[in-house]
């Protein structure tokens, strides 16, 4: 099933609220995302190899990230990007901001979807990040210039998107 263009958990929320979805279509929806999930364990024990490295890629490619930036930087921008309607990566980055899942599974070097930094340039009031997502094949994976500016509440907001 492709997940990219369904909304993501908070979003679907938001549409609950705003009384766009029933609370039965909330329902529908959240247990296509929990099936996500689970097939994404089923597959991973059918191929624990390959999880493993993948896992220590991911990890390895968070540190590298955290180290340079801070954790709680690159979730605020995962989390910013995460908020992007219509942005197929939000899938994966959606609960970015809670610190209790760790930061490594928000990066998926090899096992599609991927989403991969290829490059992060954070100042004090704006950050440009250059990703890729989707197909593991480079030449079939989409690549992306997003821009973000802090908000009067210092929030950080998508102010320019472009292909590469």
């Amino acid at each position: 099933m492709n997940f990219s263009n369904l909304p993501t958990p908070p979003q679907l929320f938001r549409q609950f609220e705003r009384g766009d979805i029933s609370r039965e279509e909330l329902h529908a929806y959240l247990a296509l995302h929990a099936r996500g999930l689970i097939d994404e364990m089923e597959e991973a024990s059918k191929n624990p190899k390959i999880s493993y490295i993948e896992r220590l890629r991911n990890f390895s490619a968070a540190r590298k990230l955290a180290r340079k930036h801070g954790r709680s930087r690159i979730r605020e921008i995962f989390h910013a990007l995460g908020e992007i309607e219509g942005f197929p990566p939000a899938q994966l980055l959606w609960n970015a901001s809670h610190t209790d899942v760790p930061l490594h599974c928000f990066i998926r070097s090899r096992i599609e979807p991927v989403f991969r930094v290829k490059r992060l340039e954070v100042n004090p009031m704006d950050v440009e990040i250059e990703i890729e997502y989707g197909a593991n094949d480079k030449k079939k994976a989409s690549r992306e210039l997003i821009r973000l500016q802090r908000t009067a509440r210092l929030e950080l907001e998508m102010v320019e998107r472009r292909s590469l």
